[in-house]
C-alpha cells in the first residue's frame, strides 16, 4: 500500500513551532512501510505541485489551524481516500473538523485520527495502518478456486465483484493428477512439516498420504502459478474421493495462505486478513447449538494448529472419512466476523472461551464452547447472518482495526461486545 503524507500549516502560527512539530509526527510515521513524506510543508494552497497517482491514501496532518482549505484542495484535487491527523493543540482539531464536514458531504471517503499529544501518534496509528493493510490486501488476491467443474462459481464473481480480487478456477481431477504423480521424498517433507503441528501418530498410512498428496497438489499449483489463498468446495470432493481436504485446509492456513473450505467466499475475507490485523490464523466455524447456560457451541474440522493445542487427526464428522483436525484453542478471547449476504455489513462478536476440543462426538471436531454475554443464547441466533463465522484471536486494538477496515471496504460495522 502506498500512502502519502502531507503536512499542513498555517504560517500565523510560526514556522519553528510548526517544523518541528513535524519531526515528531515524522519519527512514527517514517517506521512503517509504503509511506512517502512530502518535502514540504504546505502553507500556502499556490505550492500544491503534487502528483497524486501512485498513491492509494493520503495522510494529511493538521499541524495547525486555518489548514481545512488546504485539505479540502488536496483531497478534492487527489481524489484519493484521506486520514486527517489533528492533535489537541493551536487550532488543529477544529481545522480537521472544518474539512472532514465539507469533504464527506460531497461525498470524499475521509475520517479523521485524533491524538491529543502528537508525541502520542504511535501509540494509536498501528491499528489504523494494520486495518488499512487488511483492506487493501484483499484487493491484491490472487485466488485458486478448486470444484466439480473448473469453471467460476457464483460466488467467486461475487467476490471478484467486491474485492477486486483475481480468481481462476480448477476442477478436481487437475489436483488428483498432479498428487498422485508426488515424489516420495516430498510427501515425507510434508508429513515432517505436519508433525510439527499435529500428532499424527494415530493415522493409517495411506489414508494420511490420500490427503497429503492433496496438499502436494495444491501448494505446487500456488507456487508454479503465483496464487496467494484457495478456496474449495469440498464435499463433492469428500463423496467422489472418499478423503477430505481439511488436512490441508488447516496447514494451508498455519503456512500462511489463507484457504476457505465449502467454496466459502465471505469466510475467505476473513481467513486472509486475520494474518494481517492479529498475527494468527483465522478459523471457519458452524454455530453449532447452545448450551444450557446461553453459551454458543462453535465447531469446525479445518482449524490451523497455531490456534491450538494438543492437536490431532480424527475422522471428520459427517462422512467418517480420513482425516479431521481437532485442537483445544489457545485463545482466551475471540471475535467471531460474519458478512452479509450482499458484501455491505460486517458483523462481529466478541466471546470468551470457555471450554474447547473435542468435547461431543456429535459435532465437527474442533469445538468451542463461548460465552458471548448479552448476545449469547437465543439473542446470537436472531443475530447471525448465516452459519459460518470466523474466529480470530481478540487483541489489544482489534476494534480499531476493524472500524478502519470496514471504512477502507465501505462496509456498516456492528461489534456486538
Amino acid at each position: 500500500m502506498r500512502i502519502l503524507v502531507i503536512p499542513l500549516a498555517s504560517r500565523l502560527h510560526g514556522e519553528d513551532y510548526y517544523t518541528s512539530l513535524l519531526q515528531v509526527y515524522k519519527k512514527c510515521l517514517e517506521e512503517y512501510g509504503g509511506i512517502t513524506i512530502y518535502d514540504n510543508i504546505v502553507t500556502h494552497t499556490n505550492e500544491l505541485n503534487i502528483n497524486f497517482e501512485p498513491y492509494d491514501l493520503l495522510l494529511l496532518i493538521h499541524l495547525t489551524g486555518g489548514t481545512s482549505r488546504f485539505a479540502k484542495r488536496i483531497v478534492a484535487e487527489a481524489y484519493k481516500p484521506a486520514i486527517l491527523i489533528a492533535h489537541g493543540r493551536h487550532n488543529s482539531l477544529p481545522s480537521a473538523l472544518s474539512a472532514r464536514a465539507w469533504l464527506v458531504q460531497r461525498g470524499y471517503k475521509v475520517r479523521i485520527l485524533y491524538s491529543d499529544d502528537p508525541s502520542a501518534l504511535c501509540t494509536v496509528f498501528n491499528s489504523i495502518y494494520r486495518g488499512l493493510l487488511a483492506g487493501y490486501s484483499l484487493s491484491k488476491l490472487k485466488v485458486l478456486e478448486i470444484n466439480e467443474n473448473g469453471r467460476l462459481s457464483d460466488n467467486a464473481k461475487k467476490f471478484i465483484e467486491t474485492t477486486g480480487a483475481v480468481v481462476e478456477a480448477i476442477n478436481y481431477e487437475e489436483i488428483i493428477r498432479i498428487g498422485e504423480r508426488a515424489p516420495d521424498n516430498e510427501l515425507r517433507d510434508l508429513y515432517d512439516h505436519a508433525s510439527k503441528y499435529i500428532d499424527l501418530s494415530s493415522t493409517d498410512h495411506e489414508s494420511l498420504y490420500k490427503a497429503l498428496r492433496i496438499y502436494y497438489a495444491i501448494r505446487k499449483i500456488i507456487v508454479e502459478r503465483g496464487f496467494n489463498a484457495v478456496s474449495i468446495d469440498c464435499f463433492p470432493l469428500v463423496i467422489k474421493y472418499k478423503v477430505t481436504p481439511c488436512l490441508v485446509v488447516a496447514m494451508l492456513n498455519n503456512d500462511g495462505i489463507p484457504m476457505a473450505c465449502e467454496n466459502d467466499f465471505y469466510s475467505l475475507v476473513f481467513l486472509a486478513i486475520s494474518p494481517i490485523l492479529t498475527g494468527e490464523p483465522g478459523w471457519i466455524s458452524n454455530p453449532s447449538g447452545l448450551t444450557n447456560e446461553g453459551y454458543v457451541k462453535f465447531a469446525h474440522c479445518t482449524i490451523a494448529p497455531r490456534l491450538g493445542d494438543n492437536c490431532m487427526l480424527v475422522s471428520h464428522f459427517e462422512s467418517g472419512y480420513p482425516y479431521a483436525v481437532t485442537c483445544r484453542m489457545k485463545y482466551r478471547e475471540y471475535a467471531f466476523l460474519r458478512l452479509d449476504q450482499d458484501y455491505k455489513k460486517l458483523y462481529v462478536f466478541k466471546a470468551k472461551k470457555i471450554e474447547s476440543g473435542l468435547l461431543e462426538p456429535g459435532l465437527c471436531r474442533t469445538q468451542l464452547i463461548a460465552d458471548l454475554g448479552d448476545f449469547g443464547g437465543e439473542k446470537f441466533i436472531e443475530l447471525a447472518q448465516g452459519n459460518h463465522h470466523v474466529a480470530i484471536p481478540w487483541i489489544n486494538g482489534l476494534d480499531e482495526m476493524l472500524k478502519v477496515f470496514s471504512w477502507w471496504m465501505n462496509w456498516d460495522l456492528t461489534i456486538y461486545a
